[in-house]
């Protein structure tokens, strides 16, 4: 598995970082399988420099707060209208409520057109599914909005995604679900002496899950864009401890899913 971060930018996108948004890629050649794993602004351009949109196998969204779903409106677009259309419906994996929250955006003529272009499956905490050759299982989180944490599975190595969380008592389903992932990409929202909201995790929160939950390497994403993710680094590796690689989710960086070198 590799994983190609789209945008790692929290709460709104900024020039060169996309909101939240990631490529998740299984296998090979003409035998690859990809998943879209949420669609915050400005991903779907980032996207299309490394897949044929077209040829997508699934998508995945976390929640509907907009960093982390509002280019599935341009991605419905191109897909209805592409050259080839109609293309098959892609199946799209959501927490409940979020067609209903989406579909009014594009209505037309009183129906709801997304369901023409997607194939919408109802995702939650607890629950898994099998889809574009991985096998994903899911944790709610500490959010305002129904928000899924997940876990992706294939070949014997596993990925884990906080999506967005608090450190309320959801927090520790998220741990379990992550405990030991070759790969945890934890949202970073917050700074010491920079924390807002407890809707959100800090770099020393997110450090701490991944050395709880005995990850093998961490990314930090969604740090708040007038932040230095340098000094978020500094802090989740202070508080995971030796015995876990962390690096910011750089966009356009592709990360093998695999075991680390440390151990």
């Amino acid at each position: 598995m590799r994983l190609t971060i789209l945008g790692s930018s929290g709460v709104y996108p900024v020039p060169g970082n996309p909101a939240s948004g990631f490529l998740l890629t299984v296998g090979q050649g003409r035998d690859a399988r990809r998943l879209w794993i949420d669609a915050g602004n400005g991903t779907f351009a980032a996207l299309q420099r490394h897949a044929d949109f077209a040829a997508l196998d699934a998508l995945v969204l976390s929640h509907t707060h907009a960093d982390h779903c509002l280019d599935v409106i341009p991605f419905y677009y191109a897909r209805r209208f592409h050259a080839d259309a109609p293309l098959p419906r892609l199946p799209l994996l959501c927490p409940p409520g979020s067609r209903e929250l989406l579909a009014p955006i594009v209505r037309e003529e009183g129906g709801d057109k997304l369901g023409e272009v997607f194939d919408f499956r109802e995702i939650r905490g607890g629950g898994t599914a099998e889809v574009a050759g991985l096998t994903l299982r899911f944790a709610w989180t500490d959010h305002p909005v129904p928000t899924v944490a997940l876990r992706a599975e294939s070949g014997g190595h596993s990925l884990a995604y906080t999506a967005d969380t608090g450190p309320g008592p959801e927090l520790a389903d998220v741990e379990e679900l992550a405990r030991g992932a070759d790969l945890l990409v934890a949202e970073a929202t917050y700074q010491e002496g920079q924390a807002g909201a407890p809707v959100h995790l800090s770099a020393t929160q997110a450090g701490r899950l991944a050395r709880d939950a005995g990850v093998r390497r961490l990314l930090l994403t969604h740090v708040w864009p007038e932040l230095d993710p340098a000094v978020s680094v500094a802090e989740a590796r202070r508080a995971a401890g030796e015995r876990v690689e962390v690096a910011w989710a750089e966009p356009g960086t592709t990360h093998a899913v695999e075991a680390s070198a440390i151990r």
